[in-house]
């Protein structure tokens, strides 16, 4: 019953935090800051959408022709329909991909409007470059789910390694969720690095009080002692000048 009514409270109790924390996260946001990138997510996922379909009706591409040098000694441009993950992994898995795209699209979402400014740089970018690549393949799967045209055979890839041909073909959000892992790990390693120096720092803290407090009680013990001293000294006189005088 009493974990019950625990539970209860805060259940209760969670809409008026919620409200706190918006109106505090949204008063002492960096707007600029924010918009920017936003727009840039926003960017991003309208240029993986739109070299989508530019690929998918290419008739060269279409025809299964390849086109080099689209860049020229980096990328060629190769039409396929891709049934699983990022690089051609995980085919034939869009019934356990949709849920996981969604969810990670929904987790980044939340982050980027009402986390921002909890993160460092690396993080930031991390997320600004997986929001879009995460969204824009998740378009492709529900399309390929739903058979809507131009996702009738999967996931749109169509960007090939002019220099290394065995490599899979992927598509610009593969490129977004990619880079974007890497700033990730980059932004929690810094974030890992700034809490252990606070831990350090606070450890010796800790032991400084620690040492002060222990000289403080040696030197407490020391003035006992020299204060014992002095009244046993006191106390021997005392007696010599009285046996003296006696």
């Amino acid at each position: 019953m009493e974990k019950d009514s625990k539970v209860m409270a805060f259940i209760k109790g969670l809409p008026g935090r919620l409200k706190n924390y918006l109106s505090g996260y949204f008063k002492n946001l960096n707007y600029p800051l924010w918009i920017c990138f936003l727009l840039l997510s926003i960017g991003l996922f309208l240029a993986d959408f739109y070299t989508k379909r530019a690929a998918y009706y290419n008739t060269t591409l279409q025809n299964r022709d390849t086109i080099e040098n689209f860049i020229p000694g980096l990328i060629d441009l190769y039409l396929i329909g891709n049934k699983g993950a990022a690089w051609g992994s995980m085919s034939g898995w869009s019934w356990f991909l949709i849920p996981v795209s969604m969810l990670a699209t929904i987790m980044l979402t939340i982050n980027s409007l009402f986390r921002f400014r909890r993160y460092n740089w690396g993080m930031t970018i991390g997320i600004a470059l997986m929001l879009p690549g995460a969204a824009g393949n998740l378009i492709d799967r529900i399309g390929y789910a739903a058979q809507i045209e131009p996702y009738k055979d999967g996931v749109i890839d169509f960007l090939k390694f002019h220099f290394w041909p065995d490599f899979p073909i992927c598509n610009l959000a593969d490129y977004w969720l990619t880079v974007g892992i890497v700033f990730l790990l980059i932004g929690f390693v810094f974030e890992f690095k700034k809490e252990y120096q606070k831990l350090k720092e606070e450890e010796e803290a800790e032991k400084k009080a620690m040492s002060s407090e222990e000289q403080i009680k040696e030197d407490e013990e020391l003035a006992h002692k020299l204060s014992q001293l002095e009244k046993k000294e006191d106390s021997s006189e005392e007696e010599t000048t009285g046996s003296i005088h006696g």
